[in-house]
């Protein structure tokens, strides 16, 4: 049985609303099944501000985690603020607080969190399947970019003053349980731009393959990177010659996102969050799949596929779009 243990690190993380990479050392003691970031501070501005799109997301530009094991070094998680937020969003139902992004010339307090979620079931405490087991590895490093406060927030801003807290949600192995052999799951970003036409338009290179791909979570973006849900009609997912999602129209996959994620929070619109959809290969209500031998991790196993062998094809009603996706991904 593996016990559960809570702690806040001592070291936090500053932002001052000037560009800067920032890298902590996480502790390798337990199972890390989740890392939850609080981000609290004041944003003073000196007239009124025009917001940027996702403003105070959007001053956390890149979270990523490093490991380094036995001669082997690898990025386990690598996604912005904004799209980690949003998929935070999904997994939940409802919208960890983004408090009080105003536009007034004073000094606003605000906060907003995101959490790095190393589960395969969102809704079980108890699902340590996929979690990092840190101390078998030599180094484990949380790593945060940040932004400026002009691509950040928005304009006028005098000065930024933000903490970044780090709270480690773990499990503790009992002296007879190994969880050496635990597969890893990564949540790695790419992002690709449409070409000058309308109509489909094949990329071969959207999937990562070689592992098994549980789902894709993607922002749908203008040329002008703005989140819109008019770029596109439907999208195709292509295995080989195999045919795994045919012409499925983009507004009925949103629906979809709402019945199966029971999204209850919409900060930008009624319906939907603009722009963001997810692809699935896994039913995340029922993410384990009962088998003769147990249960397995639900999704498609592309192992032993070739770049190329997996194809996605967008219908696009506007030349030039950009497709950001970010793949979660299981390995061994």
């Amino acid at each position: 049985m593996v016990l559960k243990n809570y702690r806040t690190l001592s070291q936090t993380q500053s932002y001052d609303g000037t560009a800067s990479t920032i890298t902590t050392d996480l502790p390798r003691d337990f199972l890390i099944q989740r890392l939850i970031l609080d981000f609290h501070g004041i944003t003073t501005l000196g007239g009124t501000s025009v917001l940027v799109t996702n403003a105070l997301l959007r001053c956390v530009k890149n979270i990523r985690i490093k490991a380094v094991g036995e001669g082997s070094s690898r990025t386990i998680v690598d996604i912005k603020g904004e799209d980690l937020y949003y998929l935070n969003l999904f997994d939940y139902g409802f919208g960890t607080a983004l408090d009080n992004t105003d536009t007034t010339a004073t000094a606003h307090t605000q906060s907003t969190a995101f959490t790095i979620d190393m589960r395969i079931n969102k809704a079980d405490p108890d699902d340590y399947s996929v979690a990092i087991p840190s101390y078998l590895l030599s180094t484990l490093q949380l790593e945060i970019e940040y932004d400026t406060s002009a691509n950040g927030y928005g304009t006028n801003v005098t000065s930024q003053a933000f903490t970044m807290g780090i709270t480690l949600i773990e499990g503790i192995p009992e002296a007879s349980e190994s969880f050496a052999k635990n597969p890893l799951m990564t949540l790695l970003q790419k992002q690709l731009s449409g070409d000058s036409s309308t109509g489909d338009e094949d990329f071969d290179t959207f999937f990562t393959v070689g592992s098994l791909i549980r789902r894709s979570f993607l922002l749908v973006q203008t040329s002008a990177s703005a989140p819109s849900d008019t770029e596109i009609t439907s999208y195709s997912v292509q295995s080989g010659q195999i045919p795994l999602m045919s012409k499925i129209n983009y507004r009925a996959n949103k629906t979809k996102d709402i019945e199966n994620y029971r999204v209850a929070e919409n900060p930008s619109g009624f319906w939907d969050v603009t722009g963001y959809t997810f692809i699935d290969f896994a039913n995340n209500q029922q993410p384990f799949v009962p088998t003769a031998s147990g249960l397995k991790i639900d999704g498609l196993s592309t192992v032993g596929y070739n770049v190329g062998d997996l194809k996605m094809t967008f219908n696009k009603a506007v030349a030039s779009a950009i497709f950001r996706r970010t793949q979660e991904s299981v390995e061994g």
